[in-house]
């Protein structure tokens, strides 16, 4: 592989150092991943707000959708479990009325029986 030879300023040169430092990377390693992340992403190293508006925007997308989803999807679904359940509590509730009645009214008729 040939390289080729670029020229930076003094305080540039610091900072890739610096950078070369905490990413235990070498100079020649750090500036093909920077080259190589630019190219895939395609973000303007010139405007470094790039990075951060595209994240705002998908952040609220994303919000956008979980608040659609919640609206349309969840809280529809929320209501019909709700309601299932009251239905299915006072169901129970009525078959324990009538269990009670009827063994209520067993007895009686078991107690009318016993009697002379």
């Amino acid at each position: 592989m040939k390289y080729k030879t670029i020229r930076i300023y003094d305080e540039t040169f610091k900072g890739l150092e610096k950078l070369c430092t905490r990413y235990n990377t070498t100079k020649t390693e750090l500036t093909e991943s920077m080259c190589s992340y630019f190219l895939k992403t395609g973000i303007d190293p010139n405007d470094p707000t790039d990075v951060t508006t595209e994240v705002r925007k998908l952040k609220n997308q994303l919000i956008s959708f979980i608040r659609t989803q919640e609206s349309e999807k969840l809280n529809p679904l929320i209501k019909k479990q709700d309601l299932l359940i009251d239905r299915f509590m006072n169901h129970l509730d009525e078959e324990v009325v009538t269990r009670k009645y009827m063994e209520q009214l067993a007895q009686a008729i078991i107690d009318k029986l016993r009697k002379p």
